[in-house]
């Protein structure tokens, strides 16, 4: 039983299936499936879930006669509809077991005499009663990867009772800069997936937390020591936090471009032993050479050259954005010498903050902010450039899903989808408290769109680029919409 962000670690250590527990007081669904459907695919490897009921030491209870003990209450626990959630969301991205971890919220007696389902029961059977006749294995759209170093070990805060009270390294060891990189990309990705600090002052509000938004879908995330044919599955990958950036490494990386990736990485990274990695052929250009520097004590010393702006000039549209100058908050970057790679974006005073390099048949896209932050409030803040890269990037998918009507903002809705036999299966879940209507546009041919679970308000339209299927998914619950192709 694997949580928290260590599931490659279950994976890799040669179990036959990784189970992650979800719910309790976790890190929340949407940043464990990543780690999951990553993993799964790196190492080929079926995964399941165990979903906790506890929730502040208690466990929902319809009977507390046929269970008689403190723990189970009426009231208590996690709501069914997060249950609810939890397995549907898993189901599509791919989980093969699916269970939950007590009895009490199963069963409660009749009056008449014998036994019901109480309401995690309910959904529990209505689940089994759906996938039993759907059994085919799930294979998950997802064009973009994170990739971490296969020793990262970051893990978001504030985790039972706060017995973790912010984010650490293998639980224990404090964050890094590079590690503020992943944090903040993944509050891009899934905004407001990490808890606040009085979040346990606040009993009751659980979302965001367990549950996250991600506005432009799903993605996985997948460990360094990943094979070059595993990672070709993925059309575009964006390294995060520091790398053991090694021969074997930049192999895979090389092999992943060659044949058609699209890489995304950092000055920052192409570091091993404080000696960079210089790959001029790879990169397009060279990462800045030391020279002599002499402090105020009178001490020589061998630095790197850098440069600061709080500005941004696009050359080349990119990620949405035309070319002319943005404002940024204040940041630090390395300098590089270009040798043969293009000129994105630079600082305004040609100083090159992104880059890009044809390598065979894809693209190496390097950056030079250090690690794509801001240099103020310990290096918290993301850059806009970069924000709106990696947002735009993962919107090529083939599907895409967007909140509709007056409010058009994709706030509280998270989405995945998988291929399921001769059907596109999409999971759409709803976490707030308003019922929301949004548009599954899907950008291939295909007959019909039909939901099976859910809410069966529906409408589609024919679109040059494909067809848009309008659902209605009910607060706190989720729909699951079968697209035949």
């Amino acid at each position: 039983d694997m949580c928290v962000t260590f599931q490659h670690s279950g994976f890799r250590c040669g179990g036959d299936i990784v189970m992650t527990e979800m719910l309790e007081s976790l890190p929340n669904v949407e940043l464990q499936l990543a780690y999951l459907r990553g993993g799964a695919q790196q190492f080929d490897k079926d995964w399941g879930i165990w979903v906790s009921p506890w929730y502040y030491g208690k466990v929902p209870s319809e009977d507390t006669e046929l269970w008689p003990n403190t723990i189970a209450q009426p009231g208590e626990g996690h709501a069914p509809s997060s249950f609810r959630r939890c397995l549907y969301m898993s189901y599509v991205s791919g989980a093969r077991v699916l269970t939950m971890q007590e009895t009490e919220p199963i069963f409660s007696r009749k009056d008449g005499g014998g036994y019901k389902l109480a309401a995690w029961g309910a959904e529990l059977k209505n689940f089994w009663d759906y996938a039993k006749n759907n059994t085919e294995q799930m294979k998950p759209i997802i064009e973009l990867a994170l990739m971490v170093d296969k020793n990262n070990g970051w893990a978001p805060g504030h985790l039972n009772g706060d017995w973790i009270d912010r984010e650490s390294v293998w639980g224990k060891l404090p964050i890094e800069k590079s590690d503020n990189m992943l944090s903040r990309y993944l509050d891009v990705l899934l905004p407001n997936y990490g808890r606040e600090k009085d979040w346990w002052k606040e009993k009751g509000r659980t979302y965001p937390g367990y549950f996250a938004q991600s506005p432009a879908g799903a993605f996985d995330i997948v460990a360094s020591d990943i094979s070059a044919k595993k990672l070709s599955k993925y059309r575009y990958v964006f390294m995060m936090a520091d790398f053991d950036m090694n021969k074997d490494l930049l192999s895979v990386l090389r092999e992943y471009v060659q044949n058609g990736g699209n890489l995304f990485i950092n000055a920052s990274q192409m570091r091993h032993k404080e000696s960079f990695v210089q790959d001029v052929e790879f990169l397009g250009a060279a990462i800045g050479e030391k020279y002599e520097f002499s402090n105020w004590s009178g001490n020589n010393l061998l630095m790197r050259r850098i440069y600061t702006s709080d500005k941004i000039a696009v050359k080349k549209t990119i990620a949405g954005m035309t070319p002319g100058e943005y404002p940024e908050p204040w940041y630090a970057a390395q300098d590089i010498q270009l040798k043969g790679a293009e000129v994105i974006a630079d600082d305004g005073s040609g100083n090159p903050v992104l880059i890009r390099n044809k390598f065979g048949e894809g693209y190496v896209y390097l950056s030079t902010p250090e690690y794509m932050l801001h240099g103020f409030d310990e290096y918290k803040q993301t850059l806009s450039l970069y924000r709106n890269m990696i947002l735009n990037t993962i919107k090529t998918s083939p599907i895409n899903v967007t909140s509709v009507g007056k409010n058009t903002s994709e706030n509280d809705i998270s989405w995945t989808a998988s291929y399921q036999g001769d059907s596109v299966i999409a999971a759409i879940a709803n976490h707030g408290k308003s019922n929301r209507k949004v548009d599954v546009h899907w950008r291939k041919p295909c007959k019909v769109g039909t939901v099976e679970v859910g809410s069966k308000e529906i409408e589609s339209k024919q679109v040059e680029s494909g067809m848009v299927f309008t659902v209605n998914v009910l607060s706190e619950d989720i729909i699951l919409l079968r697209i035949r192709l």
